[in-house]
């Protein structure tokens, strides 16, 4: 079975972990690691990491993301976007954010949020998506940009209400839910999930397993658990999936730079 996770930042320790016992493995077409976004692009700019991203690994695909949502408790009085950015401005740094840990995914999300409307926000980094999720549901935070599959049975409960969804086009999932740019914030954000193996293995290597894993995310069944979640199978190509890590090294680091961002 193919498992998708979307770790928070109490778990990038380990993903840093297993990045870097493979970029030191021999290339022989036998060891792969999937992995999300943080290991890929983000922790080398907010931590010190024993690998290259770029140079020592070898991309076989990028599999799945997941957009962002935006939720609030239903008890929150915003009900839409437009109405929570006039909150933010009438009360500038009032707005608290929680997030699965500093340089996590959701924080990037919010910082970049933050950037792109000229508003402030209060950062909250908790150890892991859950006790964020949490918050939120508790009252304790005002809202949280977090990845669609980890919100989306809050959303269905109705104990959580989704402003706007940082994808680059309205997820079927939550077909509703405005996105980001419909609303004039100009940005798109996920998370991911990549498939890589050590830089060098045997060129059949790396096509039998990209066809394994076509294989498996084509699965009708798989593939209803997936977007059932509201994950998006994105399944490229070897070299897509270089142009897009390479794309999303430079993204990332810069906002990071820009917004003197300092990870756990």
């Amino acid at each position: 079975m193919f498992h998708v996770d979307f770790p928070g930042k109490n778990e990038l320790h380990g993903s840093v972990h297993g990045l870097s016992e493979l970029s030191r493995s021999p290339p022989d077409g036998y060891t792969f690691m999937v992995a999300g976004m943080a290991p890929f692009v983000t922790a080398p700019h907010l931590m010190r990491v024993q690998y290259d991203a770029v140079r020592d690994l070898e991309p076989i695909s990028l599999v799945v993301r997941a957009a962002k949502v935006l939720v609030v408790p239903t008890a929150s009085p915003h009900r839409n976007l437009s109405d929570f950015i006039s909150w933010k401005r009438a009360n500038p740094g009032s707005a608290s954010f929680a997030s699965a840990g500093n340089g996590s995914s959701d924080h990037l999300t919010a910082e970049l949020f933050w950037q792109e409307t000229r508003t402030t926000g209060i950062h909250i980094p908790y150890r892991g998506g859950a006790p964020a999720v949490t918050a939120v549901l508790g009252g304790e935070v005002n809202a949280l940009f977090m990845s669609i599959n980890a919100v989306m049975p809050h959303i269905q409960s109705g104990r959580l209400r989704p402003l706007v969804i940082s994808s680059a086009t309205r997820s079927s999932a939550l077909p509703q839910v405005p996105t980001l740019m419909e609303q004039g914030v100009n940005f798109t954000s996920y998370s991911w999930q990549g498939f890589a193996s050590p830089r060098g293995i045997p060129a059949e290597a790396r096509r039998r397993m990209h066809e394994l894993l076509s294989a498996t995310l084509r699965n009708p069944e798989m593939h209803s658990r997936l977007t059932q979640q509201g994950l998006e199978i994105v399944l490229s190509t070897p070299e897509e999936f270089a142009t897009f890590q390479q794309s999303e090294f430079s993204r990332w680091k810069q906002i990071i730079e820009t917004r003197k961002i300092v990870g756990d």
